[in-house]
């Protein structure tokens, strides 16, 4: 057996991996592969990306098969015994180089995981195919396996690049909207820097050929197909819905249907996602996945969907683009392929975005998009429409429990709402939508207790 590697014995796996552990490390000592979240994280040099378990496991055998480890023998003596991996064997180092190697679990991508002077430094990075594209000064940065990143553009930075067939084309699309460009712009810059800060969703309404798809496809070749995934809407809700967005930037949902009815599940995840919430993940055949996802959402639709949200919160989390103009019958079926030419352009468009967007701090919201989203809203929770309409809000403000309840009733006739629920559900649904709600029970000029909501009234205009 001479010439073996000799490693420490398998009842001693935390020796074994610290070990192993220059396998996984450059010259310069940096780690290039690490445990987060339950999952294990290799650099490509690039970026990290997931390394599947079973891949793991087949490397160890693979490194393991012909090793040897010392033992006394029946003389007392030492001898050199196979190491001969098994299963066992395997799991236990494992949880050791995890150990070892761990990142934490509070380390959220993009973000410099070492602590060199250079990386103090918060501004975002992007990147590229070249190196790390620093947005503050346009400096480019060496790839370093320091920096925690899950997305890397695949094409190179050139500062001289343009794209006068994308501008062309988003100008045919929003000819007499500049605000929609803009806010385009800065949401293919937001996608590109890994932030998920702004907590909102990028919902692209039009009819069918209105460009649509080429916007997405644009936007998944700049950030990389590897990184995107194409989730349904309603599937979200499913047991193994989320599990497809795990390490995806971006997560574009084509053709979106849903209805109120079944939405519930639906608006709890677009909200848990969007606001940076920590959520579990159920994961076929592996243990749940606990941690903030980094997923932007951008879902494309021919109608706005209905969402079943008591509050109306949900529809205040997107930035809504319309479009209005079709190409039905008229289409370009070679712009997608001039497109492709120029995403060296199109990456610097999309820079330009999100340098305004760290100088404004908000994605651009167009008018037409604050009136999609009280549409939204009012469609989600007719009792946020009654509100808006009829009364006014306010720290004085007080009204009646009766007196509400009647007008609503008289206001759901009028506008078609099925469920008008009892005055208990109302009273629920008006404490979603009106948060500094009370109930009171003041006494009136007969020294009788009067139920009273306090925190709104009804707009003087409106019968008593």
């Amino acid at each position: 057996m001479t010439g073996l590697e000799e490693l420490p014995a398998p009842s001693n796996p935390l020796a074994v991996a610290r070990r192993l552990l220059p396998d996984w490390q450059t010259e310069d000592g940096h780690l290039v592969v690490r445990r987060w979240r339950g999952s294990w994280m290799r650099w490509t040099g690039t970026c990290w990306r997931e390394l599947d378990e079973a891949q793991m496991r087949a490397r160890m055998y693979e490194r393991l098969e012909h090793a040897v480890y010392s033992a006394p023998g029946k003389d007392g003596q030492p001898e050199q015994r196979d190491w001969a991996p098994t299963k066992q064997k395997i799991s236990n180092l494992l949880d050791a180089l995890g150990a070892v190697t761990l990142l934490p679990t509070e380390a959220d991508a993009p973000a410099w995981i070492d602590q060199s002077a250079d990386q103090q430094d918060r501004s975002p990075i992007v990147a590229c195919a070249n190196g790390l594209l620093r947005i503050r000064d346009r400096a480019l940065l060496p790839h370093s396996p320091g920096f925690f990143n899950l997305v890397s553009v695949p094409y190179a930075y050139d500062s001289g690049a343009t794209a006068p067939t994308w501008e062309r084309f988003l100008a045919q699309v929003w000819p007499h909207d500049p605000e929609a460009v803009n806010a385009l712009q800065e949401w293919f810059g937001y996608v590109l820097s890994g932030r998920t800060d702004q907590q909102k969703i990028l919902l692209i309404k039009g009819p069918s050929r209105s460009g649509k798809g080429t916007i997405a496809r644009v936007l998944k070749e700049l950030v990389g197909r590897e990184n995107l995934a194409g989730p349904t809407l309603a599937g979200l809700g499913s047991n193994f819905g989320l599990s497809s967005l795990l390490g995806k930037p971006l997560a574009v949902i084509s053709d979106a249907r849903l209805s109120g009815k079944d939405g519930g599940q639906v608006v709890e995840r677009l909200l848990t996602i969007s606001g940076e919430d920590t959520i579990d993940i159920d994961r076929k055949f592996r243990d749940p996945w606990t941690g903030k996802l980094p997923t932007r959402l951008m879902i494309l639709t021919n109608e706005l969907p209905n969402f079943g949200d008591s509050s109306g919160v949900i529809a205040r989390r997107f930035v809504v683009l319309n479009m209005t103009m079709s190409w039905l019958g008229r289409e370009d079926t070679a712009l997608t392929d001039r497109l492709a030419t120029e995403m060296p352009g199109i990456l610097n468009w999309a820079l330009e975005g999100l340098a305004r967007l760290e100088r404004t701090g908000r994605i651009t919201e167009p008018a037409s998009s604050r009136e999609s989203v009280v549409i939204m809203q009012d469609t989600a929770s007719p009792t946020s429409a009654f509100v808006r309409e009829c009364c006014t809000i306010g720290p004085d403000c007080a009204v009646p429990v009766d007196t509400l309840w009647a007008i609503w009733r008289e206001w759901a006739e009028d506008n078609g709402v099925r469920a008008v629920g009892t005055k208990q559900m109302f009273g629920r649904n008006l404490q979603s939508v009106v948060p500094q709600l009370h109930r009171a029970r003041p006494r009136d000029q007969y020294g009788r207790q009067v139920p009273t909501y306090t925190g709104i009234t009804l707009n003087l205009s409106d019968p008593q």
